[in-house]
């Protein structure tokens, strides 16, 4: 668990306020220039219609910085800010900005790919499928954090997420079916990332069989220390174990990697 980071807090409203000030003065324009309005939407928001579409690759990223209205930007902002501070709890800020925006870019391509598999012709804007991405990394991290809810009280956060994403689903048979879809894409990113920062990737597999070796090796020392009076040995294993705990095993020398495993 994190201490608090001044850094954390100053990166999250810095991000507040770009998409806060992007998506109201796109809302002004809609006021002062319709037609002007409109050629911003069709440059910037992400549209299923692969025509209109066009290979603007960059839709993927700049959909999440509009919203529809003032209490879409609300809603999605005040998510935000509380789904942060229980990120923060276990990441840092690069982490969060990952979560994010590689969430929000995996959410546009969900959205993308299942509305042209069942020909629904419509277009995206919002930042909620980024900041599904951001709570669910959460979930996958540690599902069984629990948060106080005003009505249910303490609940862990999993029930949470249950409920977002059924309700999800069953929207998706009603209105505003591609903004539901951007969720559920930023909530499957968001949950997997959850799961990778946790320890789940090959990488780490492959240190946890290491780790777990070298646990079997420190034992079996361990139990033959006390038959022998070879502490010189064991001395010398407790300093390369102690080695591995600070740097990490690829830190040990071809010698003593040789010697540690000599003792199995």
């Amino acid at each position: 668990m994190r201490k608090f980071d001044i850094k954390n807090i100053a990166v999250e409203i810095k991000l507040l306020i770009v998409v806060i000030v992007i998506s109201l003065f796109v809302m002004l324009i809609k006021f002062a220039d319709t037609g002007f309005y409109k050629a911003i939407i069709e440059q910037l928001a992400l549209f299923s219609d692969f025509k209109i579409f066009n290979y603007r690759i960059w839709q993927f990223v700049t959909y999440s910085f509009l919203h529809a209205d003032i209490m879409h930007l609300l809603f999605n902002m005040l998510m935000l800010y509380f789904f942060s501070q229980m990120f923060f709890t276990f990441f840092n800020y690069k982490q969060f900005l990952k979560a994010y925006f590689l969430g929000g870019i995996a959410a546009g391509i969900f959205y993308f790919i299942i509305a042209n598999i069942f020909g629904l012709q419509s277009y995206v804007v919002g930042a909620s499928g980024a900041v599904m991405a951001v709570f669910f990394t959460v979930v996958g991290y540690n599902p069984k954090m629990r948060v106080q809810l005003i009505i249910f009280g303490n609940v862990a956060i999993y029930y949470i997420a249950i409920a977002f994403l059924g309700f999800d689903l069953l929207q998706l048979f009603f209105d505003n079916a591609g903004g539901h879809l951007a969720h559920i894409g930023g909530s499957i990113f968001g949950f997997c990332y959850g799961k990778w920062l946790g320890g789940f990737s090959v990488s780490n597999l492959k240190k946890s069989k290491v780790k777990t070796n070298l646990r079997t090796v420190h034992n079996k020392i361990n139990q033959t220390k006390n038959n022998s009076a070879d502490n010189s040995v064991q001395k010398q294993i407790d300093i390369i174990l102690d080695k591995i705990s600070k740097s990490g095993y690829d830190s040990l020398t071809k010698e003593e990697k040789e010697f540690l495993f000599k003792q199995k």
